[in-house]
């Protein structure tokens, strides 16, 4: 189970700073960021950040200005969260769950964009095969969403009038709820579910379908469809406007199209047929003149500019093998053919954007399943490094200082902070300062019965986590920390990595600019961080769950307070990947696999 998120028991600014995750100088950080006006501005503020002393001095925010399709209508801007990033993810989540339990009717069932499960093909299926439809577009639908209107949004649902406001600015940036946040597809949906309420009634006395994603407002119908003039009227009064050059009819036979697939067969939607004609003329040029003369022919020389265009059909080619599954072999072999001839392949190499140092702490573990051994390793990954063990060390400072310490001082001072070692008071103090820390955690575990294959087992945890951590410190150094193993050899483990690094640039992916790996000893403080998240983790999985009118136990609240610190939970041993859309759950509660297999 998730615990929910109740919003209305935040009463200070502090314990809302707690309930979003963060730390009070990352939240300052944020609530007094002055969005850059222009492309220039920024690219001053990050060279401010590139010559400051600190590897602290992260932006808070990039901005991207991508083109919009039509480009005469101009770019969407897109803020991309760097100082607080593991922060808002928690938030979503949080936010989630607390509108699920604070606000009736959320998410509405005509919702199709941002929620799990559900996508744009799943949308044009709830039309496909209507004989008239009915397309709008909300005009600025995302800046719209005021800092104001989410203000109310909190108060109405009970929070303090005071942290509603605080939490409104954290989450919007110069005064409208931005695109790139984690946050802003949540809190889109809550504020526009009057809206969703308001266009299903509309629908319905129309015999139509109303759905919407994003900002995409969809009504189809054999018969009657609503009145735009109506449906404008219902938009004005939840405080949208229409984009009215994208407001639409048509009918089958015509540009028949939902989130970008055409509708006309009841059986499935289709991708349009010009886009599919397009596809089949561009791998035609590309395998009969090669892919850089065809790019060439259009006015196309600059490699760069090649490389990016040879990226857009790759994704092109996925897209419609994606939607179109008959086509899916001929598409793919064509373009890999035209790929092989040329020697090229799609490039995701580093950006080189400005970005601190990354640091990878790592440790292992074992566990006890029923009787079966289980190894674990344990990631802690923060462009924090240095802050993270300063925090540790103010922890157990404090902790050796008291004079009623119930703990053992020495062992504490010999081999620092660990969970073996600690307290439950010492444990609960870490935990709550790790849940304010920026960093993400990573785990990945297997059984391990056989000492003799310890080793092997240890090689094959990091492996499978190695290459998606290297990519995530794309453009920046990596720096390992990794506690010393006498039952495995450091060579092995830097080769292991090595290896990783030369397939990513060898396949010109996204990677760090290089790595270096450090073993260290247990006083290291960094270390403090993954072997907190491995035992924490083993003690929630083996804990059992409440007996009616009892409190949670203590293991299952520990892991609650830091489940959004942990971004991937990979079991090896069956390959199940858990996350924060499908978390994991204790031992005991997992359903047992049936004989058969079902």
């Amino acid at each position: 189970m998730t615990f929910p998120a109740d919003f209305r028991r935040v009463t200070t600014r502090e314990a809302l700073i707690t309930a979003i995750g963060t730390d009070e100088a990352t939240f300052e950080a944020i609530l007094a960021f002055d969005p850059p006006r222009t492309r220039e501005e920024q690219i001053e503020a990050l060279q401010r950040a590139a010559d400051a002393a600190s590897i602290e001095d992260i932006p808070v925010f990039l901005r991207h200005d991508i083109p919009k399709r039509n480009r005469r209508r101009g770019h969407r801007t897109v803020w991309e969260p760097l100082l607080g990033k593991p922060g808002y993810r928690t938030l979503a989540r949080r936010l989630e769950t607390f509108f699920r339990i604070a606000l009736p009717g959320y998410p509405h069932d005509a919702v199709y964009g941002y929620r799990p499960g559900r996508n744009i093909r799943e949308n044009a299926s709830a039309h496909a095969g209507r004989s008239a439809l009915l397309n709008a577009d909300l005009e600025n639908f995302f800046p719209s969403i005021t800092t104001d209107r989410v203000a109310a949004l909190f108060t109405k649902l009970g929070l303090v009038p005071d942290v509603a406001e605080l939490l409104a600015r954290f989450v919007t940036i110069g005064g409208g709820l931005p695109l790139g946040l984690p946050t802003s597809p949540v809190i889109s949906n809550a504020v526009a579910l009057p809206l969703d309420l308001a266009c299903a009634a509309l629908a319905s006395g129309a015999n139509a379908t109303y759905t919407r994603y994003a900002d995409d407002l969809t009504f189809s119908g054999d018969d009657q469809l609503p009145a735009i003039d109506a449906l404008r009227s219902v938009v004005e009064a939840q405080g949208f406007v229409l984009a009215e050059d994208k407001t639409r009819r048509s009918k089958i036979g015509q540009a028949h199209y939902v989130t970008g697939l055409s509708i006309s067969d009841p059986a499935q939607p289709h991708v349009p047929r010009e886009r599919k004609r397009r596809l089949r003329q561009e791998l035609y040029y590309a395998g009969k003149f090669g892919i850089a003369d065809h790019f060439r022919h259009r006015g196309v020389n600059d490699a760069r500019v090649i490389q990016q265009e040879v990226n857009r059909v790759d994704g092109l080619v996925r897209f419609v093998a994606h939607h179109e599954p008959a086509m899916a072999p001929r598409l793919r072999t064509q373009w890999r053919k035209a790929l092989q001839d040329e020697g090229m392949k799609p490039s995701f190499a580093p950006r080189g954007q400005h970005r601190a140092p990354f640091f990878i702490f790592v440790d292992e573990a074992e566990f006890d399943r029923g009787g079966q051994k289980v190894l674990a390793i344990g990631m802690a990954v923060s462009q924090h490094g240095p802050r993270m063990a300063i925090e540790a060390g103010q922890v157990l400072e404090a902790a050796l200082a008291d004079m009623y310490l119930d703990g053992d001082p020495a062992a504490l001072r010999k081999r620092g902070l660990h969970f073996v070692d600690a307290t439950e008071d010492l444990r609960i103090a870490y935990v709550r300062r790790l849940e304010g820390m920026r960093f993400e955690g990573y785990v990945a575990f297997a059984d391990c019965d056989d000492p003799s294959r310890y080793e092997e087992t240890y090689l094959r945890l990091l492996g499978a986590i190695i290459e998606r951590r290297l990519k995530a410190a794309e453009s920046q150094l990596a720096s390992f920390y990794i506690e010393q193993n006498e039952k495995v050899s450091a060579h092995r483990v830097k080769g292991l990595i090595q290896d990783a690094f030369d397939r990513l640039k060898a396949r010109d992916d996204r990677r760090p600019v290089d790595f270096a790996v450090q073993f260290v000893s247990k006083p290291h403080l960094g270390i403090s961080a993954p072997d907190f998240l491995l035992a924490v983790l083993g003690r929630y999985l083996k804990s059992k769950a409440a007996k009616p009118g009892k409190p949670e136990p203590r293991d299952r609240l520990m892991f609650e307070r830091l489940r959004d610190k942990y971004r991937l939970i990979l079991d090896v041993t069956t390959w199940t990947e858990y996350s924060r859309r499908r978390p994991i759950l204790p031992w005991s509660d997992q359903t047992p696999p049936s004989d058969d297999g079902a």
